[in-house]
């Protein structure tokens, strides 16, 4: 496995990208989740990746705060037409009601912190992955561009 020493980025391995470990908070709790930086193998870690961990990791629990608010109400949005699909037998299990924030933590769980390249473009770009209860298969990510979140979706909005 190909190891790397990044003086922004920490040390990496890289399978597929480069990852390592990352400490943050996820909804009062610090948790241990994969730091991802998007890279094809051979391919240099755009100056743009750098920067945009830089700018995400000097203000993490912000950005996460903003995240999980962001995912509380795209949550609530949606809630209903969730229920809808699974019907009366999954409804509670797999999209149950839920009154406030503190409460994401049942069905919701932070995986990753991915740094997406921007290929030239020059944006800098964080995607939070998450694995949900709704959507098992799909996840759920929360899209930050230039530290502007821009998108609650399902994990393809970043990848």
């Amino acid at each position: 496995m190909k190891k790397l020493k990044d003086q922004i980025l920490g040390d990496l391995s890289y399978e597929y990208a480069w990852t390592r470990p990352y400490r943050c908070v996820f909804l009062g709790e610090e948790v241990s989740v994969n730091l991802v930086v998007s890279c094809d193998e051979g391919d240099e870690i755009e100056y743009s990746q750098r920067e945009a961990f830089q700018r995400f990791d000097e203000k993490a629990d912000a950005f996460l705060a903003q995240a999980e608010a962001a995912i509380f109400d795209y949550y609530q949005n949606n809630c209903q037409e969730y229920r809808d699909r699974f019907g009366i037998e999954f409804a509670d299990e797999m999209a149950p009601i839920i009154y406030s924030q503190s409460q994401l933590g049942t069905i919701v769980l932070l995986t990753e912190i991915f740094i997406k390249q921007s290929f030239g473009a020059n944006e800098r770009i964080v995607g939070l992955l998450y694995d949900c209860s709704w959507e098992p298969s799909l996840g759920l990510a929360v899209k930050f561009v230039d530290e502007c979140l821009e998108e609650v979706g399902i994990q393809d909005i970043v990848l």
